[in-house]
């Protein structure tokens, strides 16, 4: 396992924000990890808030050299992979993961993944790998717009859980990572496969500057999706639209 170096926080606006900030002033190295107990302005894909319940959830981000692949946003779909391992490691079960990296339970949303580049002043390529996750909510914990869509892992909402979690996934992110271009990179795209919650449901995408309502037939290890129609929308060139 590569060496970390874990900065908590009782409470920050956000870990991935507060991560960017000491790669941008020099003061983060490539194995820094951030957490906070409480995040005030979580965010999640292209700036979604991520409620963050104190004690419940989560809430960390890791910094990382670039990594040589041959299809950069692949991280994503690898961080997601580990933190589903990871989950299912400390006793939640069945989680599968909403393309590209939303980590669900049944089907509600518990987690979620977000990557973000960065660059230190000296011009190093380096990533943000924010992870959100819900260990345990009890009722009233989420506002009422989320109560219908979001859920928890079913595990312990203690300190010893979350760290426990938290060391879970750097070492499967690891692992995913040294496999890179090996049968075990192989592997591990059909699991990322095989645990996709979009197979068999409608969904709209925003396709080329195009609104699209298509059915989803599978989604590859890659990352793209394949629809019913036939057709290979690369995951590099669509986004799923939300829907109320």
């Amino acid at each position: 396992m590569r060496s970390y170096t874990i900065q908590h926080y009782d409470t920050l606006d956000s870990t991935n924000t507060r991560a960017r900030r000491l790669v941008e002033s020099g003061e983060a190295p490539a194995g820094l990890v951030v957490v906070a107990n409480e995040q005030t302005a979580g965010r999640g894909q292209r700036g979604a808030p991520w409620v963050t319940v104190p004690g419940a959830s989560l809430a960390a981000s890791l910094v990382i050299a670039r990594p040589d692949l041959p299809r950069p946003s692949r991280i994503t779909l690898l961080a997601a992979l580990a933190a589903a391992r990871s989950l299912e490691a400390l006793g939640s079960q069945s989680i599968s993961i909403k393309w590209p990296n939303d980590l669900m339970r049944q089907e509600r949303k518990i987690g979620g993944l977000l990557v973000e580049g960065v660059h230190s002043p000296s011009g190093e390529a380096m990533l943000v790998v924010g992870l959100g996750v819900n260990l345990s909510l009890q009722p009233g914990d989420l506002p009422s717009s989320l109560r219908s869509s979001a859920g928890d892992a079913g595990l312990p909402a203690d300190t010893l859980t979350r760290d426990a979690l938290l060391m879970r996934v750097l070492e499967e992110l690891d692992l995913l990572l040294d496999g890179v271009g090996t049968k075990a990179d192989q592997a591990a795209g059909e699991e990322y496969r095989q645990r996709s919650w979009l197979r068999g449901r409608r969904v709209c995408l925003d396709w080329a500057g195009k609104e699209e309502h298509v059915e989803i037939a599978d989604v590859t290890g890659e990352g793209d999706l394949i629809l019913a129609d036939g057709r290979t929308a690369r995951g590099e060139e669509v986004r799923l639209i939300p829907q109320p």
